[in-house]
Formats: structure tokens, C-alpha cells, sequence
């Protein structure tokens, strides 16, 4: 074995906090998952969305989308 304890010092104990105890209801559902998809459409819709808000960002940046009465100057 790697690693061996040799006393009982270096063992802690758990605090309960009423921080720990009021999220404990959060961490109940650990491990279950939805049957199916779930929202997983959702998820694929938003990240295409995404990436047309990032391409018009990267046209705009490179000058290949010029905007009327907006100048852009990236000195």
C-alpha cells in the first residue's frame, strides 16, 4: 500500500454548518438524470445561437460587415 495511516490524528471529522445543511437539499437528486433527451434541443439551439452571435462579432471585427453610421477604428 502507498500511503498508511499510523494514528488516528490525521483523521477529521465532519462539521456541520447551517451553510452545509441548508444546500443539502441541492445535492438530493446527485446522480439521477432525465429518461430521454431531456433538454438536451434546448442546449444545441442555444450554443447554434451562440455561434451566429460569435460570427457576426468576428465579421464585424474583421471589416466584412460594415454598419452604416458606425465607424469602426480598432487603433
Amino acid at each position: 500500500m502507498a500511503t498508511k495511516t499510523i494514528d488516528d490524528t490525521s483523521k477529521t471529522t465532519q462539521k456541520e454548518t447551517c451553510v452545509g445543511t441548508s444546500l443539502k437539499p441541492l445535492n438530493s437528486e446527485y446522480g439521477k438524470v432525465a429518461p430521454g433527451w431531456g433538454t438536451t434541443p434546448l442546449m444545441g439551439f442555444t450554443m447554434a445561437l451562440f455561434v451566429v452571435f460569435l460570427s457576426i462579432i468576428l465579421e464585424i471585427y474583421n471589416s466584412s460587415v460594415l454598419l452604416d453610421g458606425i465607424p469602426v477604428s480598432w487603433d
